[in-house]
């Protein structure tokens, strides 16, 4: 037997280590890599194999083995695909020592940057990751085309050798030498030296490999608790075919539930589940899981966290958590995608700015929204269990996703004023009465049809407004004196009480052309005015003015944008609402909270005549403009104030003085 041995070129070593240190970011995926080459060489023997019947033989079925020897710390991975003939065996294995340039060298570092140079098309480059937990490799192999069988082996360092072998067969076996006493070898690639660790790699990146993995096991027989008796047998590990390759039809409920289990680490029955197969310019299949309880073993209250569906490339599993596919506020869905139109050296870099993936990730985002369309209309009662879990993760979309905010806040539900369960927006509008005024104003248009009959044309939709308040909770909201005329005139009302409605409301000014308005807003009219009325009104703000502007300058003009006169607060004597696109409260503390600057913000201050209180001050004022006891009452109704819109007093020792001493005077 004749050993040539073959220098590699100088940098070979700086092209090792950017293969197995740059590119991969974990070992354990050397057994992905070496199993895809194993399956690609079984691919082109099967096609060949179609042209010539007496390529195979009767008895011969294509598949990889995996096998270890713990006594020589060896894992071997064979497989009986086309094989390599000497020729080939230098081409394919001696690729990157040919290229050890530094034009190579600025492929690899290409390669992670754009997608120019698919390194995974040039067969056997990635057999190189085996030097991320091998001391030695050693490649036997022998083609159909070659009566001869060669040897290839190296330490990936200065040079490999190539020798002729006695092999009858047809194909490839790769030793890799699992040396931990070695110092350049992590002491923890050990562990690849079991059946279990082999057995758990296999299961999560190649299962689905469409050729039978099989792993030989040890089997041992006992008696008296004494073992009598050991021997080797070899067991399939993989499953071949996916589940998302199967029909609709062929897959069982129980199947698809124990799937979701074994993906999620949930272990509740989902929501739903949408299985898709889709061909054209980007072609992919997909099965993905929309939870129903809340998973435990998933934190999304962080949006950084991993997220995402597993990403198979050609069977192989090449991501465990692909957000590229997905966007951050639907991180609670779980599943897989399998995609043959990327390659296989995927990279998280590459990931980033891939027009396939964001073709996919569009698709990926349309089909759960249908979903969870279609099971709010067919399942109410799991569907509410699953918004109460998950919809303020669903409600980020509205803020980060303009062009799809209508679509995502049609499959949320919301508290309302009349309302005892909670409703979508649709229904709010089918089933929400217009306001007195609305309704005359509707009355007096005239009828406009459209001159094509279009289905969704504008010019049939009748637009109404839907009203909202914003509070931390439903009990507080409730409480607000600006619902007061919208009891009266039954006016239906939504409530937005979870934290990220303050974020919500910023974006979503309006619902499929209906308008979106705070109770607060000081141009609301439910109902029309009489002349008497309007007359009165003018009266009472001429009567009222200069006690409005005492009250301004008493509360601090930094504080107060205007004081103004408001008829429709129910019992309420004051009350603070935002002006027009200022901060609200809410946002106010939220930003702070983050540590973001917030601009000084002023209010305007309400004040209701009706009440008794009110007027007996208006008196005061006339009777002595600088009264004390004027100015203690203004700051005093000034902070209750505060306290009715979630705000934080600033001086809470003057509040409860003044307390104190209109409590002391009541009893008097």
């Amino acid at each position: 037997m004749t050993t040539k041995i073959h220098n590699f070129e100088a940098e070979t070593w700086r092209i090792l280590e950017l293969l197995t240190h740059s590119i991969y970011s974990n070992k354990e995926i050397f057994l992905r890599e070496l199993i895809s080459n194993a399956s690609d060489a079984i691919d082109k023997a099967r096609i060949k194999s179609l042209t010539d019947t007496s390529y195979l033989k009767e008895w011969e079925k294509f598949e990889i083995k995996v096998s270890i020897d713990e006594k020589n710390n060896l894992i071997i991975i064979e497989d009986n695909g086309i094989g390599m003939s000497e020729k080939e065996l230098h081409a394919n294995l001696w690729t990157i020592a040919k290229s050890g340039t530094k034009e190579f060298l600025d492929k690899l570092k290409k390669a992670k940057e754009d997608w120019e140079h698919n390194l995974i098309g040039q067969f056997w480059v990635w057999f190189y990751s085996s030097f991320m937990v091998a001391s030695k490799v050693e490649v036997e192999t022998k083609s159909s085309e070659s009566k001869k069988a060669y040897t290839w082996s190296s330490d990936g360092k200065n040079s490999y050798e190539v020798w002729e072998w006695s092999r009858k067969d047809r194909g490839t076996t790769i030793k890799l030498y699992i040396d931990e006493a070695n110092k350049d070898i992590d002491e923890a690639n050990k562990d690849f030296i079991t059946e279990w660790k082999l057995r758990e790699l296999i299961k999560k990146y190649s299962n689905y490999v469409g050729v039978p993995i099989m792993l030989e096991l040890e089997d041992k027989e006992f008696k008296d608790w004494k073992e009598i008796k050991k021997w080797k047998k070899w067991e399939q590990v993989n499953e071949t075919k996916a589940i998302w390759k199967k029909s609709k039809s062929e897959i069982k409920k129980e199947e698809l539930e124990e799937f979701y289990k074994s993906i999620s680490m949930d272990f509740n029955t989902p929501l739903t589940h949408t299985l898709v197969n889709t061909e054209g310019l980007v072609s992919y299949k997909s099965l993905l899981f929309i939870p129903k309880e809340k998973n435990m073993f998933a934190d999304l209250s962080d949006p950084n966290r991993e997220y995402g569906p597993k990403l198979y490339i050609q069977n192989v599993l090449i991501l465990e958590h692909a957000k590229e596919l997905l966007p951050v506020w639907l991180r609670f869905v779980s599943g897989v995608v399998e995609t043959s139109d990327l390659p296989l050296n995927i990279s998280r870099e590459m990931l980033q700015s891939n027009t396939t993936l964001d073709k996919i990730k569009k698709g990926l985002t349309k089909k759960v929204l249908a979903e969870l369309k279609k099971t709010m209309n067919n399942n109410e009662e799991d569907y509410n269990k699953f918004l109460e879990n998950y919809s303020r993760v669903l409600k980020e979309g509205i803020y980060y996703e303009a062009d799809l905010k209508d679509e995502i806040a049609e499959v949320l539900k919301f508290d309302t004023l009349l309302s005892d369960k909670k409703i979508s927006l649709d229904a709010y509008l089918t089933s929400s009465q217009p306001s007195p005024l609305e309704e005359k104003e509707q009355g007096q248009k005239e009828e406009h049809k459209c001159e094509w009959e279009c289905e969704n044309c504008e010019c049939e939709k009748e637009s109404k407004t839907i009203y909202y308040i914003v509070g931390k909770s439903k009990s507080e909201v409730l409480a607000s004196p600006y619902l007061t005329q919208f009891r009266e005139n039954k006016v239906d009302v939504i409530l937005l009480t979870d934290p990220i409605d303050e974020w919500v409301i910023q974006t979503l000014r309006e619902y499929k052309w209906n308008k979106l308005k705070s109770v607060t807003s000081s141009d609301i009219k439910l109902k029309e005015e009489t002349k008497e009325e309007k007359k009165k009104k003018e009266e009472t703000k001429k009567d009222f003015e200069g006690f409005l502007e005492l009250t301004k300058n008493t509360i601090w003009v930094e504080k107060i944008e205007k004081v103004e006169l408001n008829e429709n607060l129910g019992d309420a004597i004051w009350a603070l609402k935002t002006p027009e696109g200022a901060m609200t409260p809410q946002m106010e503390k939220m930003m702070k909270a983050m540590w973001q600057p917030v601009p000084s913000q002023k209010r305007i201050l309400e004040l209701n005549p009706n009440t008794q209180l009110v007027q007996s001050m208006k008196d005061e004022f006339s009777n002595d403009m600088k009264s004390d006891k004027l100015s203690e009452m203004i700051k005093y109704a000034y902070n209750q104030a505060i306290l009715l819109e979630w705000w934080e007093l600033e001086n809470i020792a003057e509040f409860v003085s003044l307390t104190n001493k209109f409590a002391g005077e009541y009893l008097k």
